[in-house]
């Protein structure tokens, strides 16, 4: 949440520091497109205690990539909105011993779950920096529609295990959460290159665990790095 913090007091400084140029001294609006790398996991928050050993929860990577449409209010301040395909999910590493009586995270052994999301962030933008290079932040929330997911399992894992197994028939289709990034972008006469890191959190469970024997809140969570192209007028 520090995080969070940070960024809702960059985009404040932002606004705060706005040039005083008419609206028609710059372009409005940018529409582009990026693509990069997400790591992904979840936050478990079990609402009984777990008698069998906790869980090794893994970052796993997959793709992101989607479409911009920014519209600057102010010169140094707008709205963006975008609509992305993420790729999400966790793993669940599991512990061996071996021949000298030592407890190890054995990488053949786990436990995946891949999934696969249409994200609409509603984010504000804010940037300071003059002329070609301009350091930007955005914070606002997402909206993300489940398209499909899979599960993978080890030969060597034993169902019984599994601590956080993700079951259809408990899937919720529907992702809100928060998410705030930074990076730095290039202007140029052909568009603007940008490279930005973000960070996001779901406020809701992924699954609906009520009826389980270990009913818990599963959060998605992820960051993307990303490159960007834009095209301003």
């Amino acid at each position: 949440m520090r995080t969070i913090v940070l960024l809702a007091g960059f985009l404040i400084y932002a606004q705060a520091i706005q040039a005083q140029d008419s609206l028609a001294t710059y372009k409005k609006w940018s529409i582009g497109v990026k693509g990069g790398a997400s790591f992904s996991s979840i936050s478990a928050s079990d609402e009984q205690p777990i008698t069998r050993q906790r869980p090794r929860l893994n970052f796993i990577q997959g793709v992101a990539y989607g479409g911009i449409v920014r519209y600057m209010t102010e010169k140094n301040f707008g709205l963006q909105i975008e609509a992305n395909y993420v790729e999400k999910g966790w793993e669940e590493g599991f512990f061996t011993v071996d021949s000298e009586g030592i407890r190890r995270l054995d990488p053949s052994r786990f436990y995946r779950v891949n999934l696969e999301y249409l994200e609409v962030p509603v984010l504000a933008h804010g940037y300071f920096g003059k002329r070609n290079l301009r350091i930007f932040a955005t914070l606002g929330i997402y909206g993300g529609l489940l398209l499909s997911s899979s599960t993978e399992t080890a030969p060597t894992v034993d169902p019984n295990e599994i601590t956080y197994e993700y079951l259809v028939p408990e899937e919720n289709q529907y992702d809100l959460g928060i998410r705030g990034g930074a990076g730095i972008a290039v202007v140029t006469k052909v568009g603007t290159f940008q490279v930005e890191g973000t960070y996001s959190l779901g406020l809701n469970s992924i699954l609906d665990r009520n009826r389980t024997a270990i009913p818990s809140i599963l959060q998605n969570n992820a960051i993307v790095g990303s490159l960007g192209y834009l095209v301003n007028f």
